[in-house]
């Protein structure tokens, strides 16, 4: 569970970092290189969105467990 949460924390910045290059002034990024970097941002944070799922669903399991 808590790696889950720490891939997705990673994963965050790693997107934040990027949608940071793509936004700065840059004269030698093309069009295509910004499409392809905000593509692998949406990529990153969707596997964020999936980490933290699956922590959720883990910590829902644990939970029951303790109940029991």
């Amino acid at each position: 569970m808590t790696d889950y949460k720490q891939y997705a924390f990673i994963l965050l910045a790693v997107s934040t970092f990027l949608y940071i290059g793509t936004i700065l002034p840059n004269q030698h990024v093309e069009t295509f290189q910004k499409m392809l970097i905000m593509g692998a941002e949406c990529v990153f944070l969707l596997a964020a969105f999936v980490c933290v799922k699956r922590a959720l669903f883990y910590q829902k399991k644990l939970k029951e467990l303790n109940k029991d």
